[in-house]
């Protein structure tokens, strides 16, 4: 199982309502979404998730954003309202809570009383403190931890190995160093490891930052499979970016390089490689964010065919 871990940002939110409602998330995918505001993009995503009878995660006790906030404020809005009714009423949802070593049920915005449907993050050995206190001997549907041997030998039932392998840097224009390295070979051995299965950051990373600006470089992040079916990524950076002027430009230069690259043949087809194209046609720019959305979209895609295939073949 693939458990992709996105924050809950708009352009994430409607990567996956894309890809739901393009029928591109296979039976081995399972997104978590870390709500960071109570907006109508979430609340109609998760409803999508429903209505498609998609499994689906949201964390119940976010760390980052203003969700829990906002949910307190308007605890009686009809967002609030809606949210709520979709966690009473879905069957194909499950719930994550994040371990501390102060970690309590009361720390989620609302209860949920299915274990079966309950997961658990331990990224720190302190994190066990909280593991232990509400959960141990428990059966939960699963328990997150990091590569600690610690974590491995502590925390009992279906494992998942959550890591970040995005290696963000402070610039975009940094990428241009090292615009291809490796990015992950999870998919090919959680289950020789003893996981029931896998989850990252895709190509956001685990930081988190609410704040934006504009950059001197334009960097599309995408993903493929070498010739050992490991997952490499390649960053294609913009060339003029003395200055944060024209980002319209500066997209038209990384595009350039990555359909090169895909007419290449390096990068399986997915729906996200398909957009990328005519907006190289079209020379229409989009935006930063529905830059990252189709990365994000390219991503989960084809990690979700390879884990079909892998299906197919061990049949």
């Amino acid at each position: 199982m693939y458990f992709p871990y996105l924050r809950g940002r708009q352009y994430e939110l409607i990567a996956l309502r894309e890809l739901l409602e393009n029928n591109k998330l296979g039976s081995a995918v399972i997104p978590i979404i870390e709500p960071v505001r109570l907006s109508p993009t979430l609340v109609s995503t998760l409803e999508g998730f429903k209505d498609k009878r998609q499994k689906c995660s949201i964390v119940m006790n976010p760390g980052v954003g203003s969700f829990l906030e906002e949910y307190s404020d308007f605890s009686k809005s009809n967002l609030a309202t809606r949210l709520d009714s979709l966690i009473d009423e879905s069957e194909n949802f499950y719930y994550v809570s994040l371990m501390s070593k102060d970690y309590s049920l009361e720390d989620n915005f609302k209860s949920i009383s299915d274990i079966g449907k309950q997961i658990t993050v331990c990224k720190k050995p302190d994190d066990l403190q909280g593991y232990n206190k509400n959960y141990m001997d428990q059966e939960t549907a699963y328990n997150f931890i990091s590569e600690i041997g610690r974590l491995k030998r502590e925390v009992q039932g279906n494992k998942v190995k959550i890591s970040d392998n995005f290696v963000k840097l402070a610039r975009n224009t940094d990428y241009s160093d090292k615009d291809d390295e490796f990015f992950s070979d999870d998919h090919k051995y959680f289950i020789e490891d003893e996981y029931k299965g896998f989850s990252d950051y895709s190509i956001v990373g685990e930081e988190y930052s609410e704040s934006g600006f504009a950059p001197y470089a334009v960097a599309i992040h995408i993903v493929y499979f070498d010739s050992d079916e490991n997952l490499r990524i390649h960053h294609f950076v913009s060339e003029t970016n003395q200055d944060p002027t024209n980002p319209a430009g500066k997209f038209k230069e990384a595009l350039e390089k990555l359909i090169t690259f895909v007419n290449e043949g390096r990068v399986e087809r997915t729906l996200a490689i398909n957009e990328f194209e005519k907006l190289y046609k079209t020379g229409s720019y989009p935006g930063l964010g529905t830059v990252k959305k189709l990365s994000i979209m390219h991503h989960i895609e084809l990690v979700s065919k390879y884990l079909d295939r892998s299906s197919g073949d061990s049949e």
